[in-house]
């Protein structure tokens, strides 16, 4: 038998992420200037934004009572419903309670349930999300959303919640005894990540990442966001594990960190169930191959 027969099978691919966030309006602009979302639906409350044809990448949710933005959930595809039913199973028999997705993202899907991992966050595991037809007629946008990147005080118990219950696949570990391990895990879509942990102090969402269409795409959104005073929190690198190239935003009333990348590695299908995770050390030329050395931790 083959390792896909037998070993079990996680979640397919990162999907949306819903954000609460002070002011719907600002927010709305914001993803739309300097992400290169579209608006698809609006109410007094929330608002759907997508980048290509699956139907949304962010819902923002307005809180007025906030300063800056909390995330609400993360959302995951299945490839089936027997693995959507598998991974309900693992839930169920550590104990783990599973409740129901929020009303407007169940509508959207033809199945899925919700879960809180250790940290608290409610991730939404589904099938059959909508899609539209072709994707926006806009050449500046994402191809899509790739992954978050979770930091948590709770390393250990998420390692094991996404890896060992959910079944996430480990692609590469970044060795540390405290602040800085990280832990890069993929889906069934084989992107090297579609999520990371890094142990920290407290829990807070680090940064989601958009796949721009090209590295040209990515400067042009650099540019803008230095035309508009946008705050970039972290410029250009590239990345040792993803081998990707990319930039990062930092609005904190509009969200986490927003990444904005060119290229993410994806593994082949044998790849995908050979691979060996690699142990690296906590050297910033392992997450910047363009760092001088090993103390040039400045600037992330």
């Amino acid at each position: 038998m083959t390792a896909t027969a037998t070993r079990p099978r996680g979640p397919y691919a990162f999907e949306y992420a819903r954000l609460a966030v002070p002011d719907l309006a600002s927010s709305i602009n914001f993803y739309t200037d300097h992400v290169g979302l579209s608006l698809e639906e609006r109410s007094a409350e929330h608002a759907f934004m997508r980048a290509d044809t699956s139907h949304h990448v962010i819902e923002l949710v307005e809180d007025t009572t906030l300063s800056d933005f909390h995330c609400l959930a993360l959302g995951y595809s299945a490839e089936s419903a027997t693995v959507l039913a598998e991974i309900r199973q693992r839930l169920e028999d550590n104990g783990i309670e599973v409740f129901d997705m929020h009303p407007r993202t169940a509508a959207l899907v033809e199945d899925g349930f919700a879960v809180k991992d250790p940290n608290g966050q409610t991730i939404e595991i589904f099938t059959g999300f909508e899609e539209y037809a072709e994707p926006p007629l806009v050449e500046w946008r994402p191809l899509e959303i790739v992954h978050p990147f979770l930091s948590t005080p709770a390393y250990r118990e998420s390692q094991n919640f996404y890896l060992d219950i959910l079944g996430f696949l480990a692609s590469d570990f970044i060795i540390s005894d405290g602040f800085g391990a990280s832990s890069f895990i993929r889906g069934e879509d084989r992107y090297h990540h579609s999520l990371a942990l890094r142990q920290d102090n407290s829990y807070y969402v680090a940064h989601l990442c958009f796949k721009m269409k090209s590295l040209d795409h990515v400067m042009r959104g650099r540019a803008k966001a230095l035309y508009k005073d946008v705050n970039i929190a972290s410029d250009i690198v590239n990345h040792s594990a993803s081998t990707s190239i990319a930039f990062y935003l930092y609005e904190p009333q509009h969200g986490p960190r927003i990444e904005l990348c060119d290229g993410h590695r994806v593994f082949t299908p044998e790849e995908h169930e050979t691979h060996q995770a690699r142990r690296m050390t906590a050297d910033p030329r392992n997450i910047d191959v363009w760092r001088a050395a090993s103390d040039d931790w400045e600037r992330f």
